[in-house]
């Protein structure tokens, strides 16, 4: 008997740019774009997860603009079968969950600075979030440890496991 093949659905990796002086500093340092990572599993975009200063986060990006946040953006959108949907959104659960648990990682920023992995517990920085979940729920596969992941990362050491990634530009301004 033929196994039906799952639906397949869209999950969105959001890259901005702020303008504190952290983001600033990140960017010029790196010499990259973006400064911030978020993943959207809702297929319309409109409810994105990360961490900041304020620990883990819930974004609503197109409906809340942070004064902070410059114009321009990169979405990265990969479609998952159902199954590996669902690993997310178990996931993403399990932060909203835990919320109180979990904390930023100024600390873990410095190590991927110099290219020193880690991992510590219930913290992290936005784009070590984004590539563990990824790779927890089977979505992605990193071309290096998630704890030294950059939101430029995402770009070009990131593969989609079942599609290929569409990039577009300033989606979200």
């Amino acid at each position: 008997m033929k196994k039906e093949q799952e639906t397949m659905k869209t999950i969105t990796v959001l890259l901005t740019k702020y303008s504190d002086w952290f983001s600033v500093f990140l960017c010029k340092i790196c010499r990259n774009t973006y400064s911030h990572a978020s993943i959207s599993i809702d297929g319309n975009e409109e409810i994105f997860y990360s961490f900041n200063y304020k620990g883990f986060v819930v974004e609503k990006p197109k409906k809340y603009a942070p004064k902070t946040r410059m114009a321009g953006s990169m979405c990265i959108r990969m479609q998952v079968p159902e199954s590996v949907h669902k690993k997310l959104e178990e996931e993403l659960d399990r932060f909203m969950n835990n919320r109180e648990q979990f904390t930023y990682s100024t600390l873990g920023v410095i190590l991927c600075l110099l290219k020193i992995p880690h991992k510590f517990k219930n913290s992290y920085f936005c784009s070590q979030f984004v590539a563990e979940v990824l790779t927890k729920a089977g979505a992605a596969r990193l071309k290096k440890n998630e704890s030294l992941y950059l939101p430029m990362h995402f770009v070009d050491r990131m593969e989609c496991n079942y599609s290929k990634k569409q990039i577009v530009k300033n989606v979200i301004c």
